[in-house]
């Protein structure tokens, strides 16, 4: 009895590039490329300089951006490795902001 190979790539779905985005943004409205990459641009600038004048910012209900500040943590404590369970040095590390994005509930019920 012969045996039947199956040989199935799965194909990785990828996301839109910026271009791809503009270019359905473009058709979706009407607006030419150059006007939605303005807009774009201009919703962006406002989402950073909110997100670092208030440290939240919530766009259009989809989803919340916060600003998470991460202190500096000192080094030379000895902490155990996971992996090996040997004791080692804990390297420092500064001080540094990063931001957490969640979804809404808008963005959840459309999911």
């Amino acid at each position: 009895m012969a045996k039947k190979k199956t040989t199935t790539k799965a194909t990785a779905v990828k996301p839109m590039t910026k271009s791809e985005v503009y270019k359905a943004v473009a058709e979706k409205t009407g607006l030419t490329r150059k006007q939605v990459v303005e807009v774009l641009d201009a919703t962006t600038g406002i989402m950073v300089k909110e997100v670092k004048k208030t440290g939240s910012f919530n766009f259009i209900g989809l989803m919340k951006m916060t600003l998470v500040k991460k202190p500096a943590v000192k080094g030379g404590k000895l902490v155990r490795n996971p992996f090996t369970g040997e004791m080692v040095k804990q390297k420092p590390k500064p001080a540094s902001k990063t931001v957490k994005v969640r979804p809404m509930k808008a963005l959840k019920d459309q999911l």
